[in-house]
């Protein structure tokens, strides 16, 4: 059997003795939650019912028990057990009425998690395609670009598909960015030497 009683402001406590422990539970509702704490006291067995008194400090639980008088503190959401005998005399005796234990706060047990699946690989890039803006154009392999008359070439050029010509060089002089056609062998904007 259990003892409660309700301290104002949403907040219960209940009292019930098993076997040798006084087991103490606040139970509290605040808007859009509930909460509840317990906790267990090593009394012995009750010999009377529990009394509760009300002071200055919050609650006082009084547990009478064949081990001699035990007392907790209640205070907002906090309970503790009290060493020495609190001073009680203008303390006010609160009525406790009996009442079913509280269930007790369970969890619900955390399902097993589901394994992830496994990324799909990636899809291998797409070569960049020559991009032109006006009369600028860049390619990115080997790394070219040229504006106007002037170029620019970093890496070595390597020859395209099907193309086995182990002497392809670029179609722009390196010099000047000029266009220059595969068989030329000087630069016909600036003379520079291509091969």
């Amino acid at each position: 059997m259990a003892y409660m009683c309700n301290l104002g402001n949403g907040q219960q406590v209940f009292v019930y003795n098993q076997d040798n422990q006084t087991i103490v539970t606040l139970s509290g509702t605040l808007p859009g939650q509930q909460q509840q704490s317990s906790s267990g006291f090593s009394t012995g067995k009750w010999t009377a019912l529990p009394i509760l008194y009300r002071n200055a400090g919050g609650f006082i639980l009084r547990i009478e028990s064949d081990r001699g008088p035990h007392y907790v503190q209640l205070q907002g959401s906090s309970m503790s057990a009290v060493g020495t005998t609190p001073n009680l005399e203008n303390a006010e005796v609160i009525p406790m009425q009996t009442a079913e234990p509280p269930p007790a706060a369970t969890m619900e047990p955390m399902k097993p998690m589901t394994p992830m699946e496994p990324m799909t690989p990636m899809e291998p890039m797409t070569p960049m395609k020559p991009m032109k803006m006006g009369d600028m154009e860049m390619r990115m392999n080997p790394m070219e670009m040229r504006m106007g008359n002037m170029g620019m070439s970093m890496g070595e050029s390597t020859p395209s598909k099907g193309e086995s010509n182990p002497s392809y060089r670029q179609n722009f002089c390196p010099q000047c960015g000029a266009p220059v056609k595969e068989n030329d062998r000087f630069c016909a904007n600036c003379g520079h030497r291509l091969s």
